[in-house]
C-alpha cells in the first residue's frame, strides 16, 4: 500500500465512526484499524502506528462496557489530526 492509498483509506474508515457513533462499532472494523497499524509499521510510520494502537485499545475498552467515549474522541481527534497532516503533505514520520 502506498502513502497516498493509506490515508485515503484510513480517512474514509474514520470518518465514519463519530456519524455511526462509538456503540455501533464492530469487531470488524476494529480488524481493519489493526490492518492500518500493521501497514503502518511497514510504511515506518510510527507516530500513526501508535495513534492506531491508542484508538484500538480506546474502542475495545468501550466496546467491553467501560465508560471510554471520551477517551475514544480524544484518540479519534488526534489521528485524524495526523491523517490531515500526511494529505497536507507532511512527511515528519517518514
Amino acid at each position: 500500500m502506498t502513502i497516498e492509498e493509506f490515508k485515503t483509506k484510513l480517512d474514509a474508515l474514520l470518518k465514519g465512526f463519530p456519524a455511526s457513533g462509538f456503540d455501533t462499532v464492530v469487531a470488524s472494523e476494529i480488524a481493519e484499524l489493526d490492518n492500518f497499524y500493521k501497514e503502518a509499521g511497514k510504511l515506518e510510520m510510527q507516530s500513526g502506528k501508535k495513534l492506531i494502537s491508542n484508538l484500538i485499545e480506546a474502542l475495545k475498552t468501550r466496546r467491553a462496557g467501560g465508560n471510554a467515549d471520551e477517551s475514544v474522541q480524544v484518540r479519534l481527534t488526534a489521528l485524524e489530526f495526523y491523517v490531515q497532516n500526511l494529505q497536507n503533505g507532511s512527511t515528519e514520520d517518514l
